[in-house]
This record gives C-alpha cells, structure tokens and sequence, in this order.
C-alpha cells in the first residue's frame, strides 16, 4: 500500500516537468501545422486564407526542394564517412601509449565543444578566405593560384568544416570503444603471428561495430539539421549550391516572408527526419542485439 501511495505521489510530482516538456514540443509543432495550411505572407498581413495543401504542394514541387534533399543527403553522407574512418584513424593512434597522452587527447576532442557559429567563422576568415586565409597563403608559396573554396566547391567546404566539428565526438566515442577490448585477444592473436593489419580487421573493427552505430544515429539526427554554418559561410549558395532542406525552410519562411510555405517545409523535414529516425533506431537495435 505504501509503494502505491510513494507511486502516486512521484507521478504528481515529475507530471508539472512531463506537461512542460509536452507543451514545450506540442505548441511550436501544432503551430506550424495550423500554418502550413494557410496562406500566410508576412508581406501581405491579414490575409490569411486557408488552402489547405497547396503550401505543401507548392514547396514539394520546386525545384530548390529535390536539391535541397540531394544536398542533405550529401552533407550528412560526407561527414559520416568522414567522421567514421577519420575517428576510427585517430582512435587507433590515441590507443597507442605516447607521451603527453592527456593533452593530446584534450586537443583533440577540444573542436567539438566550439560553436558551430564561430567554428564556420574561423574557417570562413582564417582558412578558406581567397585572398588572406590560410590556405591561399599556402598556395601562393607554392606558386599555385588560391582556391576560392566557399564559392568553387561549397557542398564540400561544409562537409570539411562540419567533419572537423564532429569528429572529435566520434573519435571519443571510438575510443572508448577500442579501450573496453580485452587485450588478452589481441596478445594471444599476436602469438599466433597476426599482423597489426590482421588484429585490427579481424579483431578491434568487429568489437567497434556497435560503437559505429552509435556514432551513425546520434550525428544523423544532428547532421539533418545542420544550418549555422551554411548562413555563416555561404548563405545556401551560389545559387542553391549549398541548400539543405533546414536552410530552404528559412529561406522561405524569413528570406521570402512566406510562413505558410515554410511551415509546409518544416513538416516535411519533421516527417523525413522521423522516418529516417525510425530506420536508424531499427538498425541499431538489430546491432545491439546480435
């Protein structure tokens, strides 16, 4: 009886945070919802007539929508594989003993606790600027012309800037991983005669399979969203060169003053990351039971 009544009692106390956190996510989505169903202008207030799908219809049908999806998909691929064997690369020499073990580990995690604001605006200025960053200075002493890399190949310098954002997070991962492996199989492989090569495909990447998943969902969900860096840097451009579905949601709903097309777009993307969600959920949790 006294359990039953310590029950109750904990669900009246935890249901004040429950119903915040309800109300928290519920409005703003409902919100959009109700104005994706309208027409809402910001330039044309007032008028705000309901039309039922057309915003959805509209948004799914432009152009800007199937490069935005291709684009998303590219930006969350690229770092991916980026993140993934780059993580797997630093794992396997953190694991390594080496002097100053600690700092280096700290200096290397240390990129993934800066803003993604400020992370885009260091690479923007400092590296990638054509004519006093970095990377043309490097050029001009070897004699090559500079590489305008925000403009020639903009897909790519955000997929460079947001790997070196998320790598650390999956080499920390990774690691952790690669130090539970008991390292009595390694030594008994290594009696056998296996080489390193050998002990680390037969051996240590079978052991960081569930850690890979791991890396794969969170950074997924993480990566679908992806925006300051593409307004910091490129403004989705040139053209729609660098426009993933977060950013073509801003552009028509605060660059074009349309809310009701771009709550349309925020549903989708809301439905799109939900599925892929799903998908990423079932196949970790086939890989955590196998």
């Amino acid at each position: 009886m006294a359990t039953q009544h310590s029950r109750a009692a904990a669900r009246v106390m935890i249901a004040p945070s429950v119903i915040l956190l309800l109300a928290w996510m519920l409005v703003p989505l409902l919100m959009t919802l109700y104005f994706s169903f309208l027409r809402y202008n910001l330039l044309m207030p007032g008028a705000n007539p309901f039309v039922g799908f057309e915003n959805y219809t509209y948004f799914l049908s432009d152009p800007a929508f199937q490069t935005a999806i291709v684009n998303t998909l590219l930006l969350v691929g690229g770092v991916l594989v980026i993140t993934v064997v780059g993580g797997i690369a630093v794992a396997t020499l953190l694991d390594q003993p080496m002097w100053g073990t600690g700092l280096v580990r700290i200096m290397v995690i240390s990129p993934f606790f800066v803003m993604p604001t400020v992370s885009a605006l260091v690479w923007k200025n400092m590296f990638m600027n054509p004519v006093n960053g970095l990377f043309a200075w490097i050029a001009d002493v070897l004699g090559m012309a500079a590489f305008d890399f925000l403009t020639q190949a903009p897909l790519a310098s955000i997929i460079g800037i947001v790997s070196w954002q998320w790598l650390p997070f999956a080499t920390l991962i990774l690691l952790t991983a690669m130090q539970s492996l008991d390292s009595e199989q390694l030594e008994a492989a290594e009696m056998d005669g296996a080489s390193a090569w050998a002990r680390f495909w037969h051996i240590k990447l079978p052991h960081l399979a569930r850690a890979i998943t791991v890396v794969v969902l969170i950074q997924t969900i993480f990566l679908l969203s992806i925006f300051a860096e593409i307004l910091v840097t490129t403004n989705g451009g040139p053209g729609t060169a660098s426009t993933n579905l977060t950013y073509l949601v801003y552009a028509e709903s605060l660059l074009r003053f349309d809310v009701g097309t771009g709550s349309a777009g925020g549903v989708v993307a809301i439905i799109l990351a939900n599925i892929v969600a799903i998908f990423l959920m079932r196949m970790i949790g086939k890989n955590l039971d196998a």
